[in-house]
């Protein structure tokens, strides 16, 4: 929709969001392995998950995927895994990454190019 969730691990450096991630559990599809990681780190319910790309990535020798999903509006309920969470617009992102004040994965990561993809459509 018009409001993009990211997310911030305490390890971070400060300012730096991310997309939210998370890992397949035996048994689970893709799409409920991504509902389930939304619903344990930020304790949003998604819909209309999407499949929009893959990522070699070598540590440790895994493949990263990329998906998008909608979500109601509904407050954030933080997890154990994140220290904070939030609702982002499109003009927030691109005014706080301009400011210094908003930190998001570096370009060489998938979860930057989902941030960037859901920009460029907005």
């Amino acid at each position: 929709g018009e409001q993009l969730l990211l997310g911030r691990q305490a390890g971070w450096p400060e300012k730096r969001y991310s997309v939210l991630a998370g890992f397949l559990e035996p048994g689970e599809s893709l799409e409920q392995a991504v509902a389930r990681e939304v619903m344990e780190e930020a304790g949003v319910r998604i819909d209309q998950v999407r499949y929009l790309a893959s990522q070699p990535w070598p540590f440790p020798s895994s493949l990263m995927l990329g998906f998008c999903a909608g979500a109601a509006p509904q407050p954030i309920r933080i997890g154990a895994e994140l220290e904070h969470a939030r609702w982002f617009s499109a003009a927030e992102i691109r005014e706080q990454v301009a400011a210094g004040e908003l930190m998001v994965s570096p370009r060489l990561s998938i979860s930057r190019w989902l941030i960037d993809d859901w920009l460029a459509t907005r």
